[in-house]
């Protein structure tokens, strides 16, 4: 990684842990709270005076429900790094299902998306 990268990765970092902070309307004492750390310890992240270490970035990203990428603000598609609690239910419940299970499973999920359950929409009545 050239230097250059290096820096602006770090930039979007800093910028990132303040604007998903925020965003989740937590302060900087909680989340150091959260994270077992002091509250300048998350302000230095956030001025740009250093950064998280690799493992606690990913802690951050867990807490604030952004993926890694976005984080670093990196190019990926939004989500797929990083599933709520009621998602990881969802997956936990559709793995321990039969092979028709997870058909079955997959065919209702479609049923309620064509009956208008969808995301951003007004709820439907079946």
């Amino acid at each position: 990684m050239t230097v250059y990268n290096e820096r602006k990765l770090k930039d979007n970092i800093q910028k990132n842990l303040s604007f998903y902070r925020k965003k989740s309307k937590l302060t900087q004492k909680e989340i150091a709270d959260k994270l077992g750390v002091g509250s300048t310890t998350v302000s230095g992240w956030e001025r740009g005076a250093y950064t998280p270490d690799i493992d606690t970035l990913l802690l951050i990203c867990n807490i604030l429900n952004v993926s890694f990428p976005d984080m670093c603000g990196l190019e990926s598609s939004t989500s797929d790094f990083i599933c709520t609690a009621e998602e990881k239910t969802f997956l936990k419940l559709y793995r321990q299902l039969s092979v028709q299970g997870q058909k079955k499973l997959i065919e209702r999920a479609e049923e309620l998306r064509e009956l208008g359950y969808i995301k951003g929409e007004n709820v439907k009545m079946a």
